[in-house]
């Protein structure tokens, strides 16, 4: 029995000296949303009655732990979803694993490794960007390469049928970051999609991101040039152009934005010059349109934004927003978009019109205390005329409202 005690407490004597350098410091983040909206004409038909009430509710808590002076982490976000009148009941509830990754220095430089499921996205946190729709698994390589030189290498799976992750199904990205001056940042990048079965198509993107900053006024632009195969192996000759501004004016913040997706002007040239988003996954969160987006005042997805864009020959939108500081705890904007197609609609017997439409939209945001926040908005679409046929019915407007309380802890 001694010579066990003593073994015992040996044993807890390395490990009370050990365990201190491999000590983890863990932690749980996370947060609760219950939101709501209401919407009506999404078909853009005042004969049918398909007025929409939608309710959810989301918690996601988030357990990160750190060792070896933040050297390693590891992240793990579990997520439940109610939807509809019942909640979180027994027959409407979704719950699964959200986002997680082991993130670590790469030994003898600057540079970390990151694998898991989590978003890869490109320097303009737009064209490859799962936005939250899907989390991507895949491996990246990223950090500093010298003082003012920055690296980021990435290769994730996307999503095949039924959210089922497939090996065939590949999104690459390789960008170098350099920052000429203290206010402006280039990074060149290119980057692939592409499916070696099924589908079979192979999509290649070179592209330059600028990040600058002058007084006040803030300028993020991207501009693409992309090539390669759709699946119907037609050749891909399209391009794309981002510019995003924003001005502060102390508690007034003024923002102009410009998206330009290339269409296609002849459909039957074996050529496509429509600009196309990453496969799989909800890349590229600008292919749903305006209105509610998660770059905006709230996350709801509805079918006319989803529509209106991929239906659309290219696109061409510019929006006018602004955001006002009313209180420490009360923030209210609004903002205005106009929306074109690139082209006129290739179908037979639509008309010539570019115009899709156009929103206004308002909203506020207020903390009612720390971590706890009301969003509310409110948004009408006005129906253009792109793609009508002809001796069609005009299109009749589109309203959504919405609202959103979150509760970070």
């Amino acid at each position: 029995m001694r010579k066990l005690l003593l073994t015992l407490f040996a044993m807890a004597l390395v490990v009370a000296f050990v365990a201190p350098s491999y000590a983890a410091d863990f932690k749980m983040t996370g947060f609760y949303r219950i939101r709501g909206a209401s919407t009506n004409n999404e078909d853009q038909n005042d004969d049918e009655q398909d007025g929409k009430q939608y309710y959810d509710q989301l918690i996601r808590p988030r357990f990160t732990a750190k060792s070896h002076g933040g050297k390693v982490v590891g992240m793990l976000e579990l997520e439940a979803v109610g939807t509809g009148a019942g909640g979180f009941g027994d027959n409407d509830r979704t719950t699964k694993m959200n986002r997680y990754i082991i993130d670590f220095a790469v030994p003898g430089s600057a540079l970390r490794m990151r694998l898991g499921r989590t978003d890869y996205t490109s320097p303009d946190g737009e064209i490859f960007d799962t936005g939250g729709k899907s989390r991507l698994s895949g491996i990246a390589i990223y950090g500093k390469l010298a003082k003012n030189m920055s690296l980021s290498l990435f290769n994730s799976k996307s999503k095949g049928g039924a959210g089922i992750t497939t090996d065939d199904q590949n999104n690459y990205l390789a960008a170098l970051s350099v920052k000429m001056t203290p206010t402006l940042t280039l990074t060149p990048w290119v980057a692939n999609s592409r499916d070696s079965e099924g589908d079979s198509y192979n999509y290649w993107y070179g592209a330059l991101t600028t990040k600058a900053k002058v007084g006040v006024f803030n300028l993020n632009a991207t501009g693409v040039v992309q090539n390669g195969e759709l699946s119907s192996e037609e050749d891909i000759a399209a391009w794309a152009l981002l510019v995003r501004t924003s001005v502060s004016m102390g508690k007034l913040k003024l923002m102009g934005n410009a998206t330009i997706l290339s269409g296609d002007d002849d459909a039957t040239d074996d050529e496509s010059n429509q600009f196309l988003t990453p496969r799989g996954g909800g890349s590229g969160w600008f292919q749903g349109g305006q209105i509610m987006t998660s770059k905006r005042w709230l996350s709801f997805g509805n079918s006319l934004r989803d529509r209106e864009y991929q239906l659309a020959n290219g696109m061409a939108v510019a929006e006018g927003l602004l955001e006002y500081k009313v209180s420490k705890t009360l923030m209210v904007g609004g903002g205005v978009s106009v929306y074109q197609s690139a082209e006129a609609s290739q179908a037979s017997g639509a008309n010539t019109s570019k115009d899709v439409g156009s929103e206004i939209n308002v909203g506020f945001a207020w903390t009612i205390y720390k971590g706890l926040v009301l969003k509310g908005v409110g948004a009408y679409f006005a129906a253009g005329d792109y793609g009508q046929m002809d001796g069609d019915r005009d299109r009749d407007d589109t309203w959504l409202v919405g609202w959103d309380l979150t509760h970070k802890f």
